[in-house]
């Protein structure tokens, strides 16, 4: 496992009304800091007793507070003031999931609140999976350094919203804009219409109701996502934060991510490691083969070191592991989920003589089974062959993903998958902290059709310690939600780098999810409608859909309200079909 290290050191311009439209910026005193945090901790359960202000009587008092909502594609933050607000619209297909956030303001400590969900109908028809989590909030220490010069002048120390937290009830902090988050899913076999139905915030034994109605299209997604990809789920991490990885724990992380629409698999498993223990099994490769698009059939490398490994060595590695391999094979989930070799991760040309033999016995034991890898340095259909390379995955950064470079490889029978890690940054997407989480959306759904993207990776979505041995505890059910988890990269030189691979958090009961996450489950969601769009009309009509949202990695509309009114017109062109 490794750290990210810059491809490219490049500061990209970012616009500072962008952050403040996309979510606000909670700002306090670099000074004041620590203690600011120290304070709000004071006050983060609202289960305790806070001692009372000396010119308040210690009664009940009246708590005022607003009721707001907002969209799933914006972060909330904690000094943002939104209007009062008790409706909201949404809509989505058969088999998808749409999520909203309803935000309460209070003036003064709540003692107790709830959640309420009624009843969601359209005539004799009823949608009942609907779940709510609170927002949690993660502590930044400091942008300084960001490459990107007006975020490190603009964003601020303070608590920022992203882990989605299962709660039995909801904690409500004062003077603080608190979301709750909504998701409704969409069964395959919902019948469309409009349904109206509520949500309830319970305060103090009084319930707010706010009207909610969904309209479910006239048609569903695919089971399988279409869109290809490649997320890391670190195997080692989830041992180091649980201690022991039982079968259930196990079934909970690898069900929760293929219900993101992702494969359960980790691209840098060492067969040689202790890990090894918790790869993918051929029964578990063969249960979720109709339900995901892509996974590592075998890693050639594990680790940025193997790159310097010799031949010879790996090769042994890789013929050790081949009765693993044609387990799953012999499931036919390589063939039905896109199963890859992958290996040689952001290599140089120093690795291109080992890559080639190793790449060469690979291809010549199993012929039909592309082998991908990112690099910045095959620069050519020549060297992609002379390499055994079927797929080239290329950074979004600095122009290194090509779509004249990548056609040209396509015309010639290879993919061309693109990928984030630290990089790139504004005013191209990404899902660190401070980006909008409306970026993640458009990057695996418009963007991803615009820009031709034959597939996408990731490289992490839970390398939680980063190296320096402190080992998170998995968060409890019903803890503050000021949690005490970190997505810092903890370094001098990264110490601005936060959310780099984690966009998962470990709950005591299983995997806890984040805005992020359920970003990127929407994007490749609504990836599925550009797809649908594209087999009813062609191409051209699916581009000028997404034409309409983005024009190249770095030019893209910033509005949610632009994006769902797009997703409402393709949807009328797919069910008008």
């Amino acid at each position: 496992m490794k750290q990210r290290k810059p491809i490219i050191q490049a500061g990209s311009m970012v616009l500072a009304i962008l952050l403040m439209v996309a979510g606000g910026i909670y700002l306090v005193n670099k000074e004041a800091g620590v203690k600011t945090m120290e304070t709000i901790q004071k006050q983060s359960n609202a289960n305790e007793q806070h001692e009372p202000d000396s010119a308040v009587p210690p009664t009940v008092q009246p708590v005022n507070y607003t009721i707001s909502t907002a969209s799933s594609m914006v972060k909330v933050m904690p000094k943002d003031e939104l209007p009062e607000r008790r409706n909201i619209k949404l809509s989505l297909a058969g088999n998808e999931y749409e999520s909203f956030q309803v935000v309460v303001r209070a003036d003064a400590k709540v003692d107790e609140a709830a959640v309420r969900i009624g009843d969601f109908v359209n005539g004799d028809h009823r949608l009942t999976d609907i779940e709510w989590y609170q927002v949690g909030y993660v502590w930044i220490d400091t942008f300084e350094g960001h490459p990107t010069p007006e975020i490190a002048e603009t964003q601020q120390p303070g608590w920022y919203p992203d882990p989605l937290l299962p709660r039995k009830n909801v904690q409500l902090l004062e003077n603080w804009s608190n979301p709750i988050w909504f998701t409704v899913h969409a069964p395959e076999d919902a019948a469309p219409g409009i349904y109206k139905g509520s949500v309830g915030v319970e305060i103090n034994g009084t319930t707010n109701w706010v009207e909610v109605e969904v309209e479910v299209y006239r048609f569903s997604l695919s089971q399988k996502p279409a869109l290809p990809t490649l997320f890391s789920l670190s195997f080692m991490h989830l041992k180091e934060v649980y201690g022991q990885v039982d079968e259930e724990m196990r079934r909970k992380w690898f069900d929760y991510v293929a219900n993101y629409r992702i494969s359960p698999d980790d691209l840098y498993l060492n067969p040689q490691m202790p890990e090894w223990d918790m790869a993918v099994t051929a029964h578990e490769r063969g249960f979720y083969k109709d339900k995901v698009n892509g996974f590592t059939l075998y890693p050639v490398t594990s680790t940025w070191d193997d790159r310097e490994a010799s031949a010879e060595k790996l090769i042994e590695r890789f013929e050790h592991s081949r009765p693993y391999i044609d387990q799953i094979i012999g499931t036919d989930a390589v063939n039905s989920s896109n199963g890859v070799f992958y290996g040689f991760d952001e290599n140089e040309v120093r690795h291109f003589d080992t890559m080639k033999e190793v790449n060469a016995h690979i291809k010549k034991t199993y012929p039909n089974i592309p082998i991908a890898t990112t690099s910045q340095y095959i620069d050519s259909y020549e060297r992609m062959k002379e390499l055994n390379v079927d797929i080239l995955i290329l950074c979004l950064f600095d122009n290194l993903y090509n779509n004249d470079f990548a056609d040209s490889l396509r015309k010639q029978g290879k993919k061309v998958w693109a990928y984030t890690g630290m990089q790139p940054y504004n005013p191209e997407p990404n899902w660190r902290i401070e980006n909008s989480p409306m970026e993640a959306r458009l990057l695996l759904s418009a963007m991803a059709l615009h820009e031709r993207f034959d597939g996408f990776l990731y490289w992490s979505l839970n390398y939680y310690y980063k190296g320096t041995g402190a080992v998170p505890a998995p968060i409890k059910r019903n803890e503050s939600i000021l949690t005490n988890w970190s997505i810092t990269t903890p370094t001098e030189e990264f110490k601005w780098l936060h959310g780099d691979g984690v966009l998962l958090y470990a709950g005591e009961d299983g995997p806890i999810g984040s805005i992020r996450m359920e970003n990127i489950r929407d994007g490749l969601e609504d990836y599925e409608y550009y797809k649908q769009l594209e087999h009813i009309a062609g191409f051209d009509a699916a581009f000028g859909a997404a034409d309409e949202l983005v024009k190249s990695t770095s030019e893209f509309v910033r509005s949610p309200e632009q994006l769902y009114e797009v997703r409402q017109r393709i949807s009328a062109m797919i069910s008008g079909s």
